[in-house]
């Protein structure tokens, strides 16, 4: 099974109304990080079925909005796609989070959803909210899709390391370079997505990479130990500044997982 990857724009002409009979299985959201909160949601659209479909945002709608304050993302699209295909997600909607979507009610996209998607069963946060402003919430919503005869699971949120699990704590915790915390909360190991990135070091005197740059979460400063390209080699990664600084003798790296 490949997953599908859908533009929102494109839904006319992706889902023409009746071309899916038994219609989809949905959940909505960021999914940064695709934490042990969010696989709770992904389990129950893939429990229920039918075609367990993801709505999520190409970039994060904080970042768009203010860039200059956005901390960075836990992970790139890459990294959730093959997250999400290996919880056994079928199809991927992603939201360009522009001016034009950005106006759109809670209840008009829901609304899109139902009528132009078939959506067929949806799982959200207990605490989410869409929307213009965010004017639509979980109780909102759930009364919206009785009417229309589409079974909504509101989903309490999940504890670990004695607090509810979000992406705002995953991040906190990276940032203060507590990595073991950040990976209860994840469910598992911090992982930094290199493959898109080139060295601004050179070889000789080790690999620079600057996620900052791109807005993406690094560790507080100082040496971690991680295993680069996972499962090929073991090593000592070093943080300063929002960059990561691999050692000499390290001449490729796509991707690194603290341990």
């Amino acid at each position: 099974m490949s997953l599908r990857v859908l533009d929102w724009d494109k839904l006319p002409e992706k889902f023409p109304i009746g071309s899916e009979p038994d219609g989809y299985a949905m959940t909505i959201g960021v999914f940064d990080g695709v934490h042990t909160g969010h696989v709770e949601l992904i389990k129950r659209v893939v429990r229920q079925g039918p075609n367990p479909t993801i709505v999520t945002f190409r970039e994060n709608p904080k970042k768009v909005v203010s860039p200059a304050t956005y901390e960075g993302d836990i992970f790139t699209l890459k990294q959730k796609l093959a997250v999400f295909e290996r919880l056994g997600i079928r199809q991927v909607i992603l939201i360009d989070f522009n001016q034009n979507f950005s106006k759109l009610t809670g209840r008009e996209f829901l609304r899109l959803l139902a009528e132009q998607v078939k959506m067929a069963f949806l799982a959200i946060g207990v605490n989410f909210r869409c929307g213009y402003q965010k004017d639509t919430d979980a109780d909102c919503i759930k009364e919206m899709n009785k009417a229309r005869g589409i079974p909504t699971e509101v989903v309490e949120q999940v504890s670990a390391a004695d607090g509810f699990v979000s992406s705002s704590r995953i991040k906190s915790a990276i940032l203060s370079g507590d990595i073991k915390k950040a990976a209860v909360l994840m469910g598992r190991n911090v992982e930094l997505d290199l493959s898109d990135l080139k060295s601004a070091g050179s070889e000789s005197n080790g690999l620079v990479f600057d996620l900052k740059a791109v807005y993406r979460i690094v560790p507080a400063n100082g040496k971690y130990p991680v295993i680069i390209n996972p499962g090929a080699l073991s090593g000592w990664a070093f943080t300063e500044n929002g960059k990561v600084i691999l050692p000499g003798n390290v001449h490729r790296a796509d991707s690194l997982e603290f341990i």
